[in-house]
């Protein structure tokens, strides 16, 4: 905690009010951390270190506004420590304790009425999941409720109540366990939000077509017959900017969808298309939710 305060506060009169300090102090460190280059281990600890200080001092309040971030989890689990999309549920606590410290957390509906609106969106905070790993009704949910707070949940229908292991998975020699459909509709209860990721988790940027039409519109139907009711909330499986197909973009429209969410970084702004909204995927590059918090800020200045 000390190293943080130290760095935040280099080449500053640390006796001066927080809220007075220029913002060139935070251009100071950006260009300190060379946050540019490839990043080492103790880099990353000292922006950690760095984002407790911008967090706990508030400071953030001042370069954060007018912006929302969806965040995205894939697994919580305990077995796979160095499984690049598991978190730990220590980790994932500690994750949803920062949230619910330093933000408005939104459902993604709440925040859809915002953008619509023209509410303000300024450090508001929506939490997502994809895929429908089992860990995430059983481990994270419980947290997540604990602290007052839901998320969003996409599932890919036809890995609900299945043994299928998918590529990514099968890779890291794990064996894939999902939700099953009780569970999904349990979330729902609980006032989580579901929303779809097709049926069977394909690339939308070379699956086109019919072909689409059917994975976009199958996992609607699904999720519409198992809960009794459609969010109209999307995210395409892989979530990178190649792979949603143009040409598969009227297809969210014509089906009925409110929203079509990524996964490959950004904030979202007023006037943002919600069928092209971003999100940031927390993974354990991260080392601490004070690490993602610096990384915000750093991308926020660097708009600026």
């Amino acid at each position: 905690m000390a190293l943080g305060r130290h760095f935040f506060f280099a080449e500053e009169n640390i006796s001066t009010p927080v809220a007075t300090r220029p913002i060139r102090t935070i251009a100071f460190m950006r260009k300190r951390l060379k946050i540019r280059q490839p990043l080492s281990w103790v880099s990353r600890q000292v922006k950690g270190a760095v984002g407790w200080a911008l967090f706990a001092s508030h400071f953030y309040r001042r370069l954060w506004k007018n912006e929302a971030v969806i965040v995205v989890f894939h697994r919580v689990n305990d077995a796979y420590p160095h499984d690049p999309i598991t978190c730990s549920s220590t980790v994932f606590e500690a994750y949803v304790r920062f949230f619910a410290r330093y933000f408005e957390v939104l459902s993604l509906t709440e925040l859809l009425n915002r953008l619509e609106s023209g509410g303000d969106l300024t450090r508001t905070l929506v939490i997502t999941f994809d895929d429908g790993y089992h860990g995430n009704a059983t481990r994270a949910a419980p947290i997540l409720e604990e602290h007052g707070l839901r998320a969003c949940f996409f599932v890919t229908t036809s890995f609900i109540g299945s043994t299928y292991v998918p590529w990514w998975d099968r890779n890291q020699n794990i064996e894939s366990e999902w939700m099953t459909w009780d569970q999904v509709r349990q979330l729902r209860a609980a006032g989580h939000e579901i929303g779809s990721h097709t049926v069977s988790h394909v690339n939308l940027g070379s699956t086109v077509g019919d072909d689409a039409r059917r994975e976009i519109g199958g996992g609607m139907k699904r999720l519409a017959a198992e809960l009794g009711e459609d969010s109209g909330l999307f995210a395409y499986p892989f979530g990178g900017v190649k792979n949603m197909a143009a040409e598969n973009r009227p297809i969210l429209k014509e089906l009925g969808l409110r929203c079509c969410v990524s996964a490959y970084g950004g904030t979202v702004r007023k006037g943002d298309d919600p069928y092209r909204l971003r999100r940031i995927t927390l993974s354990n590059w991260l080392l601490s939710p004070y690490h993602f918090g610096f990384e915000l800020v750093a991308r926020r200045l660097d708009k600026e």
